[in-house]
């Protein structure tokens, strides 16, 4: 038995151990990088906050004909939820309060947290869909409060930054507040 461990004449050459080791390591470096990118590109489609890389890259589907946009939804990037418009006829209507839709405490399956954007200094107002019972803290404004159905929700943005919507049983991200400085 010791002479396994010893080494002597049914050992191989230095060389060839060293050759091994190498093809071992390279071989598995590619095995292990090869099931990662398996794993993010197949199995990672189902998550909340997958990136897309089929469709349109909004996780819903839509029968929308090729060429034609659909209008934005208020709070999102195309069309940010802030109180001064360039709309002349926006003093007569009321501003659209934007809406965040939650289903078991986490954002609709295939969409993640919705992007809402306000301004330094305005009103913050936004309602929040839910099928159950739901409490939510957003993170850095110190706002937190807890809902039975849906509600709307309003306060003065003091500061600048962005802050996640965060649904305070599953810690899960339900929407994000980008707040621009500046009045």
């Amino acid at each position: 038995m010791a002479r396994l461990f010893a080494g002597g004449s049914d050992d191989r050459s230095p060389r060839r151990r060293w050759t091994d080791r190498i093809i071992g390591i390279v071989v598995g470096l590619v095995l292990g990088l090869g099931v990662l990118v398996y794993f993010v590109f197949v199995h990672s489609e189902g998550a909340i906050d997958a990136p897309q890389v089929k469709g349109s890259g909004s996780g819903q589907a839509t029968n929308q004909v090729p060429g034609e946009s659909l209008p934005a939804h208020p709070g999102s990037p195309e069309q940010p939820a802030t109180e001064g418009s360039t709309n002349p006829n926006s003093e007569s209507q009321p501003k659209p309060v934007p809406i965040v839709k939650v289903i078991g405490g986490a954002p609709p399956t295939g969409s993640g947290p919705k992007q809402l954007n306000f301004k330094q200094g305005e009103r913050i107002r936004f309602e929040i869909e839910t099928d159950e019972p739901f409490s939510f803290e957003i993170r850095g404004l110190g706002v937190s409060q807890s809902i039975e159905s849906s509600s709307i929700i309003s306060f003065k943005a003091h500061k600048a930054g962005q802050f996640p919507v965060i649904a305070s049983a599953t810690l899960i991200g339900v929407a994000d507040l980008l707040i621009k400085g500046g009045r």
